[in-house]
């Protein structure tokens, strides 16, 4: 096995000349296995190996028992080891956390302790671990019974940074747990048993125990296969992460200030705003991508962040200006005109208005001349395109029922017999007025906008349909009453306005 696990080693670069490879050892069969595997590698190999322990003050004696066999074990081999007792339980208390998320963090912690002592030395760290094939194989179970991505079911990567000069390295990875519990009965070598690996409430005890021996029965090399599986869509996953980046670099506005976390401290913070424009172009599984990426940016963090997250945010976009919702990491999303605005809560950003500057550069006014009404008359349909979507406009010679037409958000009847002239369609000017009854009473379009409580950072941005200073529609809201239909009413001019941000409830 060990001509095996150098062959992954060199393939995967995992290792190279003079590197310090730091070995996480638990006392288990896999850390064990992977602590002299390293010291039989070493022969051929130019590296300081050194171990690390953590015991994480969860299973008493049993737990201080597995600290001394290590500190033996590495004596014997004359393996510098680094022992770090942490309070998990405590931990995970004050943290709101489940022990095994805890447990990781706080090794995670030990880890990069033992790095920083040795950032003088100007060489690569590598910090090995022990996952192995069937870890592999667990892990794309457990991460599709949770609903995850193409990038949870690639599984674990061989290597990957840990923090600046430092890796994280899994030499193992090509390796099944029956490999190694062969490996180390055929050299002698005791281990560790730890007593919770046996406890299935545990998630992934269940499927190590139950679930992967019933996959085995029905094909042997089930593990293989799955690990050859999550291999392939790791190639798609690094694929679909290139193309998100560069779809991201498009279509998002981001700035990330600094806010104060208490004293001289500073932490970033974040805030994008997702432009619908060029968003919505994209297809839906790219959407998804770069939706995850953006949470995981703005949040710090990717690890409780799921579908139904990336969902909600998608959803997002159909919804009506100054619609929310809250994210975890206190990251609440937002619809705004331009799209969905993705923030930490208390940071503040001026990205929005970034992307308004942006907005304020196209064409703030279409005209409907004397060409467009002609082919209108001629029963054509004419199609102006907006940055936000498309108007359409066509004639109506007969009046069908008015049915539900005036609740539609997005599709308005206008008395075609009162439209006198060219119209605009536009962004908002002084002066703009709608009329508001049969009576011809007018209200000024600002009086309006406050009415419906539309934020002022949107209004510059909001298309109206207009003919001078009146407002025969304000698309998306109400029309003048000055056009509206009656029994009168000989020809309808029809608008509708479709696609991008334009969605019927």
């Amino acid at each position: 096995m060990t001509e095996q696990v150098i062959e992954w080693i060199k393939a995967e670069k995992l290792i190279a000349q003079g590197d310090c490879v730091i070995a996480g050892v638990s006392g288990g069969a896999d850390s064990v296995c992977l602590l002299r595997l390293l010291l039989e590698i070493q022969k051929k190999m130019d590296f300081t190996l050194e171990a690390v322990h953590v015991e994480h003050g969860i299973r008493g004696e049993e737990s201080r028992g597995d600290a001394a066999f290590v500190r033996t074990l590495c004596d014997s081999f004359h393996v510098p080891c680094h022992i770090y007792a942490v309070d998990v339980p405590s931990y995970a208390k004050e943290k709101g956390l489940g022990l095994e998320e805890a447990a990781r963090i706080k090794r995670y912690e030990c880890y990069r302790k033992e790095i920083e002592k040795r950032k003088e030395e100007k060489r690569t760290v590598r910090v090995a671990l022990a996952h192995h094939a069937d870890d592999n194989a667990e892990t794309l179970l457990f991460q599709m019974i949770r609903g995850s991505g193409i990038v949870g079911l690639a599984g674990m990567r061989a290597k990957r940074p840990l923090m600046e000069g430092a890796e994280l390295i899994r030499p193992l990875l090509n390796v099944q747990r029956r490999e190694i519990e062969s490996y180390l009965n055929g050299i002698g070598q005791e281990y560790r048993e730890d007593s919770t690996n046996a406890d299935t409430d545990y998630s992934r005890n269940r499927i190590r125990h139950n679930i992967l021996p019933e996959l085995s029965e029905i094909n042997e090399r089930a593990v293989s296969h799955m690990n050859r599986s999550a291999g392939m869509l790791r190639q798609v996953a690094d694929y679909l992460a290139r193309q998100a980046e560069e779809a991201i670099r498009e279509c998002c506005v981001r700035e990330t200030p600094e806010r104060k976390t208490g004293g001289n401290k500073k932490e970033p913070g974040g805030t994008v705003v997702i432009a619908s424009e060029k968003f919505e172009t994209y297809p839906e599984f790219l959407q998804d991508e770069m939706i995850h990426r953006i949470l995981a940016e703005v949040s710090d963090s990717s690890r409780d962040i799921g579908f139904v997250h990336v969902e909600e945010v998608r959803f997002l976009f159909q919804k009506q200006v100054g619609r929310s919702l809250d994210l975890p990491y206190g990251v609440r999303a937002e619809r705004v005109y331009e799209g969905v605005r993705l923030r930490k809560e208390g940071v503040q950003s001026n990205a929005a208005d970034r992307l308004q500057n942006h907005m304020a550069q196209l064409p703030r006014e279409y005209r409907l001349g004397e060409a467009e009404w002609q082919r209108l008359e001629a029963g054509e349909e004419i199609c102006i395109s907006l940055p936000e979507g498309e108007l359409h406009f066509r004639i109506l010679e007969t009046k069908p029922e008015i049915g539900e037409i005036y609740k539609k958000k997005y599709t308005k009847w206008l008395n075609y017999d009162k439209i006198k002239g060219n119209l605009q369609i536009r962004r908002r000017q002084p002066g703009d007025y709608l009329t508001v009854d049969l009576q011809g009473h007018k209200k000024k379009l600002k009086e309006y906008f406050v009415n419906e409580k539309i934020p002022r950072e949107c209004r510059d941005n909001i298309w109206l349909f207009a003919q001078e200073a009146h407002v025969l529609w304000v698309i998306g809201g109400r029309i003048s009453a000055d056009y509206r239909i009656s029994q009168q009413t000989k020809k309808i001019l029809e608008v509708q306005a479709v696609g991008g941000n334009y969605h019927e409830d």
